[in-house]
């Protein structure tokens, strides 16, 4: 069975939730990833992969790697000039609150740091398909209390509405992939407002020259993973067989498509919170 099930904290094993746990840690965020939360449904393989990468990510030099391609990606969206519609406007005309707009915008700048972190990640771990790398990575600092004291609800799949879930299909068709990833899914619960972040992102996915950037934070993102180890995970997980392999291969493959799109469209959304003429930082 491909791998489209997310499993959530509730649902694992006690070594599988250390491993949640760790990932908040070293990705320093409010949720587990639901790239994560699917390889859970191969955990000998979520084991081998984390005991390897795991203090990659709480590294400085992946830290510092995730920042200058998260850097990189807003300049290539402010000199693109993409936004989506008026952030303050839209929700304020769907009855949200000034509080909700700037927890909302906080949100999706957590986005903006995830997926530029995570386009690196699902680099290093195809890089672990085929033999891996030598490189050195230095400890890293202790996570943020955003991690430890903070949980943002991401709702899965199965807890939405009709509405949401016809949105989820052209999400899924649009983008070749089998599940809908956290971006949208955080905000599923306000289906209107989802409605209108996914008609600005088609628009964004289909501009040729958002096309190229995001070829462009692709190739950057190869080149920022210079010098990061990661071991054989071929040979340290022997005990899976070649139909696993082969799906956590087409998933890993999927992010790894994914994500420098989803981190130029998350800078554009953040930036969209912000009035045009003023200095976004």
């Amino acid at each position: 069975m491909p791998l489209t099930r997310i499993w959530e904290e509730d649902e694992i094993a006690p070594e599988l939730r250390r491993i949640y746990g760790e990932v908040r840690a070293g990705f320093d965020l409010p949720f587990v990833p639901s790239l994560f939360k699917l390889l859970s449904g191969v955990p000998e393989y979520l084991r081998v992969m984390w005991d390897d990468l795991g203090p990659v990510a709480h590294s400085r030099e992946f830290q510092l790697a995730g920042k200058a391609l998260e850097e990189f990606t807003r300049s290539l969206t402010i000199g693109g000039g993409w936004r989506l519609s008026d952030q303050p406007r839209l929700l304020a005309s769907q009855r949200f609150s000034s509080n909700d707009v700037e927890q909302l915008e906080g949100i999706v700048a957590t986005f903006a740091r995830l997926a530029a972190r995570l386009a690196l990640f699902a680099r290093l771990m195809q890089k672990g398909f085929s033999g891996g790398q030598r490189g050195r990575v230095s400890n890293g600092r202790q996570a943020s209390a955003l991690a430890h004291l903070i949980t943002l609800h991401v709702p899965n799949e199965s807890a939405a509405g009709l509405r949401a879930w016809l949105i989820y299909a052209d999400i899924k068709r649009t983008l070749g992939t089998r599940h809908v990833f956290s971006i949208y899914r955080v905000i599923s619960p306000f289906p209107s407002y989802l409605a209108s972040v996914w008609l600005d992102s088609k628009r964004m996915f289909r501009d040729p020259s958002f096309l190229r950037a995001r070829d462009e934070a692709a190739k950057r993102a190869g080149a920022l993973l210079a010098g990061i180890p990661v071991k054989d995970h071929r040979a340290a997980a022997r005990q899976l067989d070649s139909k696993q392999w082969r799906e956590i291969e087409e998933l890993v493959d999927n992010y790894a498509r994914l994500l420098p799109q989803f981190a130029l469209l998350s800078a554009a959304w953040q930036r969209s919170f912000t009035a045009v003429g003023r200095i976004v930082a």
